[in-house]
């Protein structure tokens, strides 16, 4: 009698075990970015946590066939393995639970002045209102306007430019019909960040003025810790208050709930887009047409709604303006093997297969990512690439491979990326921390 008692109290105790673990393990892999994580770090640690679940339940069923001993110590000992188990794997599962989901939510967030752009809103060039290339100040609040439904088809792209002298320029000198501006990973929070690389960047894109500064991700190194969150916004706040502001989130803005501070502090009550959702969407920039993918790590986010939504806004792009997509993980680039995971941070084996050729197909002028902590530009079957994860974030090391579709490349250095919509060309000048040309391309649309 005693023993069937404790055959079911080990029975039961596995079992909340079991579901504690499955509810715990389909919380975060439901959290953006957790799933990439996984598949670009699978380490012993996440596949124990994924199986650990599995152990008391698998102990009980192991006591099944010892019942049949006379000796009833075998079973017993291994029932009470398994309460001792289930208990364990029940408080760690319980929790993992409460840091993902209290511990982005506890912190507090410092309020910081910015001139956040609303995806569901255009960008309006001042050059177009015939006024100097400066910044309003004021939140980005006009009504939305929509791209005429057409095919793109591709156009040819120009040849890769030579290096330019500070302050030169190979196009024309006509005021630019929009002044875009690019930088990714800074990684406020991280010991290992060049702070004052950051703050000469964020200054040199002040005085610059752009319509727009697009900040392509891991602006945290964690994205759970508010304290990053604030040192991130007290710098943006005091160097870049009246820039246009929006950024794009990263692997490591994303990590174990981050979203939570990301959606919070850029997609606030009153903001929307034409996705309906707050990481991808599409913005009206009159002169361009920019698209923002939720990639923080590689395909992991990009399931059947982004993609229909992307070739759907694609295909119904306005043909005689130009398309500029933004992510944080990037497509075609040079790099090197992580030596820890043997992962390839070059050439995307996830991202090429699946989005590049949409971009083919439906002629995507240029492609601007970060996630490689490098500057480079590239050119494969039409589309031309940007890698711009230059803003601070300790540099990657010297790449030990080349991507066949790369043009120029520059390693360890900060800075930023300028792109100039002029009438038939995109101007893209690659800056380093001090304002400085380090090189530049023209990407014709026309």
């Amino acid at each position: 009698m005693l023993n069937q008692k404790m055959r079911k109290t080990a029975l039961v105790w596995s079992l909340v075990a079991l579901g504690a673990c499955a509810i715990m393990n389909f919380y975060f892999y439901s959290l953006e970015g957790a799933r990439g994580m996984y598949v670009w770090y699978n380490t012993a640690l996440f596949q124990a946590l994924i199986v650990m679940g599995l152990i008391p339940i698998g102990l009980v069923i192991l006591t099944f066939p010892l019942e049949k001993l006379k000796e009833k110590l075998p079973s017993t000992i291994l029932r009470w393995v398994s309460i001792v188990a289930s208990v364990l794997v029940t408080l760690v599962s319980v929790g993992l639970l409460a840091f993902l989901i209290a511990g982005p939510r506890l912190g507090d967030i410092e309020p910081a002045k910015l001139n956040l752009i609303n995806p569901a809103n255009p960008i309006v060039a001042q050059a177009a209102l015939g006024e100097p290339t400066i910044s309003s100040g004021k939140a980005n609040d006009s009504s939305a306007v929509s791209g005429a439904a057409s095919t793109k088809n591709p156009r040819p792209q120009a040849a890769s430019g030579e290096a330019q002298a500070p302050g030169s320029t190979k196009s024309t000198t006509a005021e630019p019909r929009l002044r875009l501006s690019f930088s990714s990973d800074a990684h406020w929070g991280a010991d290992t960040s060049n702070a004052s690389a950051r703050t000469e960047i964020l200054q040199g894109i002040s005085a610059h003025k752009p319509d727009a500064f697009f900040f392509l991700g891991d602006m945290t190194e964690y994205g759970f810790q508010a304290m990053h969150w604030n040192l991130a916004l007290g710098d943006l706040e005091a160097l870049i208050p009246n820039v246009p502001f929006r950024p794009v989130m990263g692997n490591h803005d994303a990590l174990f709930g981050g979203q939570y501070n990301y959606k919070r502090i850029f997609f606030p009550k009153g903001f929307s887009s034409d996705s309906g959702s707050p990481y991808f969407y599409s913005i009206d920039a009159g002169a361009a047409r920019i698209i923002v993918l939720d990639m923080p790590w590689g395909t992991e986010q990009f399931g059947k709604r982004q993609h229909d939504w992307l070739e759907a806004t694609l295909k119904n792009s306005d043909p005689k303006v130009p398309i500029i997509v933004v992510s944080h993980s990037y497509y075609y680039a040079s790099g090197y093997r992580d030596p820890k995971t043997g992962k390839p941070w070059y050439d995307n084996y996830e991202t090429i297969p699946a989005v590049t050729p949409l971009f083919e197909k439906y002629g995507v002028d240029l492609v601007i990512s970060g996630h490689n902590h490098y500057q480079e530009f590239l050119q494969h079957n039409g589309v031309s690439y940007a890698i711009i994860g230059a803003m601070g974030g300790i540099s990657d090391p010297p790449p030990t491979y080349q991507s066949p579709a790369s043009k120029w490349m520059a390693v360890a250095t900060f800075g930023w990326l300028d792109v100039d919509v002029q009438n038939n060309e995109l101007v893209l000048t690659f800056r380093n921390e001090k304002g400085e040309a380090l090189h530049t391309e023209l990407v014709a649309y026309k």
